[in-house]
């Protein structure tokens, strides 16, 4: 049987990609991506230092040091929200539901034709699965 989804192959639960909303595009990108092992150039698609909470009217995301609320356009999320040093939890959003922590992260994410590739800020790979990606690329900031 031929389906749509023939093409995509099924992944270890454990290659998890973390998603988060990228600062306003006029500051540009934050790391130039690395050539993955493909000899593939990236581009990339997310920079997020910060955590995510998932709400009946949307998820939010916030920088971790500051509280600063990365995706401004969601109303439903309050605008600060910073993480005590004992760790990240989800406060009441502005409809008053409470949240579940899906995401803490500080790192990139660069996507290419072989797939995604994200590493934390000290170059460490965390989808380690990802088989075109380097296991060691420090953000380097574009000149």
């Amino acid at each position: 049987m031929n389906t749509p989804f023939a093409a995509f192959q099924r992944r270890d639960a454990s290659d998890q990609i973390a998603v988060a909303c990228n600062p306003p595009a006029s500051t540009g990108p934050q790391c130039e991506c690395p050539t993955d092992l493909n000899g593939d150039s990236g581009v990339m698609i997310n920079f997020f230092p910060g955590y995510q909470c998932a709400y009946p009217g949307g998820a939010c995301t916030w920088d971790d040091k500051v509280g600063t609320l990365q995706n401004v356009d969601q109303t439903n999320c309050p605008p600060d929200a910073p993480c005590p040093e004992e760790g990240c939890f989800c406060p009441i959003d502005n409809n008053g539901d409470t949240g579940v922590l899906i995401n803490q992260f500080s790192g990139y994410q660069c996507a290419y034709a072989g797939g995604a590739c994200t590493w934390d800020f000290s170059g460490v790979l965390s989808n380690t699965h990802q088989t075109n990606c380097p296991t060691d690329a420090v953000c380097v900031k574009p000149s």
